[in-house]
This record gives C-alpha cells, structure tokens and sequence, in this order.
C-alpha cells in the first residue's frame, strides 16, 4: 500500500483522498481508549526541514522515538497537527502507515490527529516514528521576519507540556538571520539541545548578529543597524546576567541563548521559546532608561529557568511568573539598581485591589475567562510576584532560596504547580502553610496594616519604645516592623499574624524617631484599607466570630449605618457581637433593624427578647417589659440555642424575663 499524501486542492483529488481515507481509516474500538499518563513520555525529535519564504512552506522530515514510561500500553497517539487542503502528514512505523481512529469522514480534520499503533506500545518499550509533512499556513505575507514554533507535528498529550530532545537542521533562504532553540553542532549541520519545552525558529531578514560566550553558553543577539545600541547593551547585560545566575543557582538550563527583537515600541518582551527572548522597541532604545533594559533583559532569561525549563502546571499560570521574577530582583538588588520595576509589579496589582478587582488567583477556567480587566498584569505578575515576595519575608530568605533551588532541581523538565509547590515549601520549611496559600491564592484578601500609635519612655539608661501595628485589611501575615532610632541604629520586629492588634517593644540607647512597615519593600501593602462595599458587607459580617469580635463588630456596625444595609441576617449576627462587646446601644439599634425589615416570626421574636435584654442592662426596666410581652404576640414556639452564652431564648425564657430581669456577665 502506498503512504498517503493528504495535500492538494483540485476537487477531483480531494475526492480521492477521502475515499483513501476511509479504507485506511478504522473504528476505535470500546478497549482502545486515549489515555494521557500523568507525566507524558519525553521524545527526541530529529529534524530535517526546509523553509520556503517566496512560497509560504515549511516542509520536512522528522523521526521520532520515545520511550513508553508509563505504566500502561499505549495503543493510540495523538499529534499536535492537522488534516486540510494547506496541510499534509504521513506517518509509519517500520515502513507500515499508521491510519488515523476517526470515524468522522472528513476531509479536514483539525489538531490533533488520533493514529491507532499496529499493536500496542508496552511500558519500557520503544517506538520509532517516521513522519513527512508539509504546511503553507504558517508563514505570513511579512517576510521580514519569520516566526515559528508549531511548525512541525508533535506528539500530543492533551495539551500538557514536555521537554523533548531536538535534533534541526535548516535549509533556509539566504539573507536572513536565524535563532532557534538549539547550538548548533558545527560538524553534524544540527540545532541541538538535550531537552526544551518549545523549539522554535525566528527568521530576521538583514539583521546583524553579534555573539558572546559565557562559560559554555552560547549568547547570540540579533538587531536591525538602528537597533544596535541596544542590542549590544542587551548582550553585555545577558552575559553578566547568565553568570550571575549560574553563579547563585550552580547551573544554566542550555547551553544557548538569542535576544531578538519584537515589537517597535519599548514595552518589555516576553519568551518567545526555549532559549530565544524577545526585547521589544530596541530602536528605540533613548526612550527607555537603561534600567529597563537591563531589568527586563534579566527577567526574560529568568524564565528560561521558569517556564522554559521548570514547566508550569497551573491555569493562571502565575507561579512560573512569579518564580521568574524573582530571580530577576536577586540579579537587579545584587547590582543595585533598585527595586522600581518591582513596587511597579506590585502596585499593579493593588491598583486592582483599590479597583475592586476579584484577584483570586485559583479560580476555574470559565471563571477567568469572564474576566472584564487586564487579569495578566493585575494577578499573574502583580499578584504573583506579590505572593512569591511576601512568602520569602514569611520562611526567610535561607529557607526560601533552599526551597527555590530544590524545586528547580528536582522538577526540571516537569510540570510544576502551586499545589505541588506549596508541599516543598511546608517540607522544607518544617510549617503547615496552609493560612498563607488559603488567603494568598483562594482568597480576594488583601494586606493593609498601620501604625496606630508609637511612645518612646526613658527608663534608666535605656529607652523602651512601644509600637502598637493593627491590621486593617482582610489578609493577616507576618509583617516586618523596623524601629529607627535618634542615633541612626534601627531594629525589625515581625507581627503575629493571629493579632489584629500587634504591641511591639523595642530597647534602645536612644530615643525611638521613626517606624517602618514593610522596610525592603517586598510586601504588596495598602496604605489605607478599603471601605467595604454594601455587596462585600455581609460577607464581613459573617466571618465576624460570635464572642471577642469588638471594634470590627462596631467598625462594620457604623459601616452598616452608612450605608443603609437593609439585610436581615447580617443585622442579627451584628446585634449578638455588638452585644458581646459590652456596645449596648449600638446592639439595640441592631435588633431594632431587624424588627422592622419584615423578618420571619421566629427571627422578630428573638430580637423583641433581645430588645428587652439590652432595656434591663440599660436600666430601663418598663421598656424592657413592653418588649418583652411584644414579643410573646411572635412566638412560634421554637428555640433559638446561643451556645456561646448557653442561652436558649423561648417562650418560658421571656416569661421568667417578665418576672426577673435579665442580668448579665462574661465568666
């Protein structure tokens, strides 16, 4: 039987080609079903295409082989491609065509394609691949730069990402400058590398190469004549920034790196695949600080280690981000230039808090997708950057960065996800961290603490200094607290994060002259909290405990003043912790709402007796009886239990409350 072309246009062909199909094709019976083993084997892929710019092709040959790591057969495989008339695959093995398990009889069969294997591959067996394909759709009328990276059929396992060994050789046409994720071996004619998540191929017509070699890592940068100055800047940075990062975390990922350029304007870059970076608007290089460019030249290489190497496994994907970017603040603080870009993260992200924003960060898909702002830049760097900086202030800087190194030693080449991360971290660390992923990454919490008052008292020769720090957010961590005093000496002090209130004392030779939250500037802190919104209040209300909630039970009552809440529950609750807090009048004003918002019989019950309570406390004995008996024309002769006072208010209750007042204090 001959291999099977699916590439031509003419009506007549296409006819052909169908009924072709469908001898080939067959049925995928119930036993043979499509599995994807939690890690996906990894495969090396040797290359041989040739790109066709005046046609728009990429054509080629590729084998390859992949080892069955699983531990169970696999009897189908899916590749990340497709079936039309721009598009052509053939795949065998040992010379034998694979035929595709689709019972569909189409013409056009979109990624991926399903192919049954002759007989099943068993776990630890290896299988070899021959494919020839060829494609016209994925070079574009531009033809001054070129870019690639599905370009060839790739093994596909539902999406999940892989490093794959690559060996690519390139016919190109000449004029043009090539990147791609590989070194090329000078002898062989290959772009090689021993693993990557994406290879891809940047094509740049006239542009000027300039290379550097780093111990063993191969820098290539490429540039227009305009765009030199920065190029070369970027280069220079690159190398200083790859042996930093060799230095510190004892390795490189690959032994090769290009810096292309992207877009005209200066507005950052990003990853464009393994091993290639993109810098954007380098001819206009005056615009931008050379800050920014060495900032954002470090930052693209940190996910050479984050995203690159270390895969992510999460969606949102912000660990990688958030893991990346901090390995360019290690590079930018050991060189001093100063954390600006990195408060600007930061301050994305409390933009949209002070918006309004939800930025939880573990949400669905369909939830994120329903999204209405700019969720990258709000929560995938801002908030992710924030995470990762506020959990290096909670575990320490040795802990973290033992725990940074571990995760890319022993998860390079795999998925890595928050949860899996979170793990390492409590291993690592020795703690439950459950409390910091719980409000960082599942809540729309937000971190908001002040310093409420500060005194300074000579005692002896020495001064002791008492800071009092309150949380007035919704997000409670450890915060560093520095002290400075009047002979230039300072001290840091964390907060406990089970206080609202935190009182801090400090001793000192000299007087107490200024305290600092938050002294290095890693934490995402609002200055001032929010006000809560008439939506968000009753949510508050409800995670107000039943006893010790004080002063946020009567900040959240005056709130509920303002803004005219007329909710029956969050009255009711609002009463009790009122109540509770020895607030008296605020508590009768509460129960006062809830009889009359129209509750249930039951509920206008019980806040008449506790009208009548908090008349007896008042010292108002007839009023208290009027409610009293009020509230006896609402009883329904059910119960309400108050467990935290061992209380249960009924008809028997309010009848002995007519005879004896109702007294009361805590034990």
């Amino acid at each position: 039987m001959k291999r099977l072309v699916l590439f031509k246009s003419s009506k007549r062909l296409r006819v052909s080609i169908i009924f072709i199909c469908l001898v080939l094709v067959q049925q995928v019976s119930a036993g043979q079903k499509f599995r994807v083993p939690a890690e996906p084997p990894k495969a090396h892929y040797k290359i041989e295409a040739r790109i066709d710019i005046s046609n728009h092709m990429v054509e080629g040959q590729e084998k390859i082989l992949f080892i069955n790591s699983s531990s169970r057969p696999i009897s189908l495989l899916a590749f990340d491609w497709a079936i039309k008339d721009s598009r052509s695959i053939e795949i065998d093995i040992n010379g034998n065509p694979l035929a595709l398990a689709v019972p569909e009889k189409k013409p056009t069969i979109s990624s991926p394609l399903l192919y049954m294997l002759p007989e099943p591959i068993n776990p630890g067996s290896t299988v070899e691949l021959n494919v020839k394909f060829k494609a016209v759709d994925l070079i574009g009328h531009n033809d001054k730069e070129i870019k690639l990276i599905r370009w060839y059929p790739r093994l596909w396992w539902e999406g999940l990402p892989t490093h794959d060994t690559y060996e690519v050789k390139l016919d190109i046409p000449p004029g043009y400058a090539l990147a791609a994720s590989g070194r090329l071996n000078k002898k062989t004619g290959y772009y090689e590398n021993k693993g990557v998540r994406t290879f891809g191929i940047y094509l740049g017509k006239d542009l000027k190469t300039e290379k550097k070699d780093v111990e063993g890592i191969l820098i290539t940068a490429l540039f227009t004549e305009k765009g030199w100055e920065c190029a070369n800047l970027c280069l220079e940075t690159a190398a200083d920034v790859v042996k930093f990062y060799k230095n510190w975390l004892d390795f490189y990922p690959f032994n090769f790196l290009y810096i292309i350029p992207g877009a005209s304007r200066p507005m950052g870059g990003y990853p464009f695949a393994s091993g290639i970076v993109v810098i954007h608007g380098q001819e206009q290089f005056k615009k931008k600080p050379l800050l920014h460019w060495k900032w954002i030249t470090a930052h693209e290489i940190g996910h050479q280690y984050w995203g690159e190497y270390v895969l992510e496994d999460d969606v949102p994907g912000w660990l990688w981000i958030g893991m990346g970017i901090y390995a360019d603040r290690e590079y930018v603080m050991s060189r001093n230039l100063g954390l600006t870009k990195h408060t600007g993260l930061m301050n994305r992200y409390i933009k949209g808090v002070r918006k309004r924003f939800d930025t939880t960060v573990d949400i669905p898909e369909a939830q994120l997708k329903r999204l209405q702002y700019d969720h990258n830049n709000v929560v995938v760097h801002g908030k992710g950057y924030s995470i990762i900086s506020a959990l290096e202030c909670v575990l320490g800087k040795e802990t973290f960065e033992r725990i940074y190194k571990k995760c890319l030693k022993d998860y390079g080449g795999k998925r890595l996800g928050y949860k899996t991360f979170w793990r390492v971290c409590e291993e690592e660390s020795g703690q439950n961290l459950k409390w910091f992923f719980n409000q960082w990454v599942r809540s729309n919490k937000y971190l908001s603490y002040q310093v409420i008052s500060q005194e300074s008292i000579k005692k002896n020769k020495k001064y002791i200094s008492r800071v009092k720090v309150e949380c007035v957010g919704s997000l409670r961590m450890p915060i560093p607290v520095k002290a400075v005093f009047e002979d230039g000496s300072s001290q840091i002090k964390f907060t406990n994060r089970l206080f609202k209130v935190n009182h801090l004392e400090f001793e000192s030779k000299a007087r107490l002259k200024e305290v600092i939250l938050d002294p290095d500037k890693k934490l995402a802190v609002l200055k001032t909290p929010l006000l809560l919104t008439v939506e968000e209040l009753p949510d508050n209300i409800s995670d107000l405990p039943w006893t010790d909630a004080g002063e946020d039970a009567l900040k959240l009552f005056e709130r509920a003043k303002d803004l005219k809440l007329e909710k029956t529950y969050p009255w009711f609750k609002l009463g009790l912790t009122l109540f509770d807090g020895g607030y008296y009048k605020e508590s009768f004003y509460a129960f006062q709402k809830v009889s009359v918002l129209n509750p249930s019989k039951f509920y206008h019950f019980t806040a008449l007796v506790w009208m009548g309570h908090l008349n007896d406390l008042l010292g108002t004995r007839e009023e208290a009886l009027k409610y009293y008996q009020e509230a006896l024309t609402y009883d329904t002769g059910d119960t309400m239990r108050h467990d935290q006072y061992r209380l249960q208010i009924n008809r028997k209750w309010v009848e002995e409350r007519l005879k004896t007042p109702f007294k009361w204090g805590k034990k």
